[in-house]
């Protein structure tokens, strides 16, 4: 019986990786438009990045105060660090990769934040949904590039052998060089929504399922458990900037393949 309970405390702290409707929308097709936790939390995060940047920018001074200088130094580590080698040509796209960092970087820290069951909290970065949407935003920007400033003769030239083949070695490699980079470049959104959707889902569970322990053994267990959840929740936070900084880079990395291909 106690092993249940126990059991029973764990599963109740894990409702929170559950999506739960907020408003209910009958379904059109196998099209279901209900709003979710996910949803309203996609929505707040999004909202809390506008407001910050908003506010930010509508209160520059020569003397920056506490949040114009966090808002600069997100944009130089941005512009500099994140995006410094994309160049020129890509220039444009240093306040997309700037958005996927903070709004990554949002979603997991408000995720990590206690909050009641009325609520019904949710990590949306923790549905491969989400994280799924956000890699078919790069993988398009991506191609998007690839083929207009190469063209589609060019930018699947590029998937060939490198210039410098021997044209007798080239032909038949050809034909392993293309479809190895095609699954590539179909693969890159997968791996992408993956490593982020699989390392939060991995930290949240590990701390909700301490807290269950802590939960249901806390005259037993309370010290230890609650010391461990302390570490995990400051050890989340470092992940939650990692993720956001990682997912931003590759994101850096596969644009500018895009922009400099065949070079």
């Amino acid at each position: 019986m106690l092993a249940e309970q126990g059991g029973s405390k764990i599963i109740d702290a894990l409702h929170e990786l559950n999506v739960q409707d907020v408003v209910s929308i009958p379904k059109v097709g196998p099209f279901d438009f209900s709003i979710t936790n996910a949803v309203i939390y996609m929505w707040v995060s999004a909202a809390v990045v506008f407001a910050f940047f908003y506010i930010a920018a509508r209160r520059m001074r020569k003397e920056p105060d506490g949040l114009q200088t966090i808002a600069e130094i997100l944009l130089n580590f941005a512009t500099g660090h994140l995006t410094g080698q994309i160049g020129e040509k890509g220039k444009k796209y240093y306040y997309l990769i700037l958005t996927i960092f903070s709004y990554i970087f949002v979603t997991n820290l408000i995720g990590l934040i206690p909050k009641p069951e009325v609520l019904k909290p949710y990590t949306p970065t923790a549905n491969i949904n989400v994280t799924f949407s956000m890699a078919i935003v790069v993988f398009l920007v991506v191609q998007f590039q690839g083929f207009r400033r190469h063209g589609v003769g060019g930018y699947l030239k590029s998937w060939l052998t490198p210039p410098g083949v021997p044209k007798a070695m080239a032909r038949p490699l050809n034909g392993i060089f293309f479809p190895v980079h095609l699954m590539g470049e179909f693969f890159k959104p997968l791996s992408l929504s993956v490593r982020l959707f699989a390392n939060t889902i991995a930290g949240h569970m590990i701390i909700l399922v301490m807290l269950g322990l802590l939960l249901q053994y806390a005259n037993a267990i309370i010290a230890p458990t609650a010391l461990f959840v302390i570490i995990m929740t400051g050890f989340e936070i470092f992940i939650a900037f990692i993720q956001a900084y990682i997912f931003s880079l590759l994101s850096v990395v596969y644009i500018e393949s895009a922009i400099y291909a065949g070079h």
